[in-house]
């Protein structure tokens, strides 16, 4: 039975245990989430990161799951066996060894000794492997980098990222390859006047409570649409008033037709350093933030992007 997704973070009084699973590749991209992550973490007295790496090897053939199939005898004579479990066991060593590897140089930093930093080796395919770790390690964030503008449709909306967008049931962090930022002063927080969007700016504000964070809500509209537009903005503003402090929060809104060109002009303006957003089941990632829009937004403003996921499936 699948456990019922979670938009809470952990609440600070009293303060418990700060978890962040971090899936691994050992290339720049992985590497910069990492220190990332790790910034996010020093705040909290307590904190632990988990390094994720998930092994497959191109020669685990699925075609050689039934060696025995159709002919009664291995596809693969002896030889060509022994050879092959001799690379497969060498790459399994270079990959610990490139794992034990980014232990060391993100320990080395020295950015958060207190950071309690462990690694975990794991065969399979990743789009396996982390929701399997999300479920045994229990994390509060899950943070994975995302590649440039070749590879981006495979990173954060390909085969395993958009997997975990809509089946985590933890809070995504998605970190750009070329993002070189740590701060979180400035977030801005995309509305669709969800009813669950109090709870998200709530959790937005217990996870970045440690860095004296400005929380700008905003929702991008139309002239066709600005006077409702404004009447749900209040009530969003008064909701919130009743289950948060709206000290640190600004409201606003933008009007455009092209949704990603008016986030990105605002995030540059107001020097955003994250953009955070809820998921019901794609709705708002589809109509806000579909991924061509997504894939415009985060390679052009460079910011990295924090995804909740709502208990409500809308």
């Amino acid at each position: 039975m699948r456990r019922t997704l979670r938009i809470h973070l952990p609440s600070h009084n009293p303060i418990p245990m700060f978890k962040i699973l971090i899936p691994v590749d050992f290339t720049d991209n992985s590497r910069n989430a990492c220190k990332y992550a790790l910034h996010l973490a020093a705040p909290y007295p307590e904190a632990e990161i988990l390094l994720l790496h998930c092994f497959s090897d191109y020669l685990l053939d699925p075609e050689l799951d039934d060696p025995f199939a159709d002919t009664g005898r291995s596809s693969l004579s002896p030889a060509s066996e022994a050879i092959t479990d001799r690379v497969l066991h060498r790459n399994q060593e270079d990959g610990h060894a490139q794992l034990d590897a980014l232990y060391k140089e993100i320990k080395a930093t020295g950015a958060a000794p207190h950071v309690l930093l462990k690694r975990a080796f794991v065969n399979g395919m990743p789009e396996d492997v982390i929701p399997e770790q999300v479920a045994e390690y229990k994390p509060d964030l899950l943070v994975m980098g995302t590649k440039g503008e070749d590879d981006y449709s495979r990173s954060l909306f390909g085969t395993i990222t958009t997997k975990m967008v809509d089946e985590a049931e933890v809070p995504l962090l998605t970190v750009p390859g070329h993002y070189r930022g740590h701060g979180f002063s400035r977030i801005l927080y995309a509305t669709d006047f969800s009813k669950t969007d109090a709870q998200a700016i709530h959790s937005l504000q217990e996870l970045l409570q440690p860095f004296n964070a400005q929380i700008l809500c905003v929702h991008i509209g139309s002239d066709d649409t600005e006077k409702k537009d404004r009447q749900q903005l209040e009530q969003l503003r008064e909701s919130l008033q009743g289950s948060a402090s709206t000290q640190n929060i600004g409201f606003k809104l933008l009007e455009g037709d092209d949704v990603a060109d008016a986030l990105e002009e605002f995030v540059t303006q107001e020097q955003v350093e994250l953009i955070a957003v809820t998921n019901h089941q794609r709705s708002l990632l589809s109509s806000i933030l579909h991924p061509s829009l997504t894939k415009k937004l985060v390679l052009e403003v460079q910011v990295p992007m924090l995804v909740f996921h709502s208990p409500d499936k809308a």
